[in-house]
């Protein structure tokens, strides 16, 4: 069951979906040609839905793209919890427990990156390192601008499309960005502290 500020943002994503749409002939059998899903009960909605289900799967995968690499970090917590009886203060503590050992997997990482003896092989500290700045580059060219800093979606795909080619793979890859919004991180509270 939603609640109306989770019913208002999904009725709010259709209604986009259905606006976008080129062909709306069966959707407009149900809906009377007005796009307004608030108007509708509950099974025309999802009469519509499933008519736009591979289009919001779609949207899903695109806005999740844009979302902070923490959010691996919430699905890997939320998939264990298979009979979802997780209460918030454990789910809290599991939460820090987690973020504890990937900031240490991250300086561990870093550390590697930095030291020429690592067991990193040459080539790979160099494809690890273009990616990096890749990200870099990508999270703070907002700053210039005065804009907040966020990864958008077409920085996004080119940065999935260098990892392709670098061979990274998604542990690489989150592990990476983590480093640089660690590094923020960092700085910001660095910031606020003086």
């Amino acid at each position: 069951m939603l609640n109306s500020f989770e019913k208002n943002s999904f009725l709010k994503i259709v209604n986009n979906l259905i606006a976008n749409k080129k062909d709306t002939e069966e959707i407009d059998k149900i809906l009377d040609n007005s796009i307004n899903l608030k108007n509708y009960d509950s099974v025309q909605i999802a009469q519509v839905f499933y008519l736009l289900e591979s289009d919001f799967a779609e949207y899903i995968k695109a806005d999740f793209s844009k979302a902070c690499s923490q959010l691996d970090l919430l699905i890997d917590l939320i998939s264990r919890d298979g009979n979802g009886i997780m209460k918030q203060e454990w789910f809290s503590r599991l939460y820090e427990s987690e973020l504890e050992k990937v900031t240490h997997t991250i300086n561990g990482f870093q550390a590697d990156l930095e030291n020429e003896k690592s067991d990193i092989p040459p080539e790979r500290k160099r494809d690890y390192r273009i990616y990096l700045e890749c990200v870099k580059m990508a999270y703070h060219n907002d700053a210039v601008n005065n804009s907040d800093l966020k990864i958008t979606s077409d920085e996004q795909s080119i940065l999935d499309t260098l990892a392709g080619l670098l061979e990274l793979s998604q542990e690489e890859k989150v592990l990476i960005k983590y480093n640089v919004y660690l590094f923020v991180c960092r700085q910001l509270t660095m910031l606020f502290l003086t």
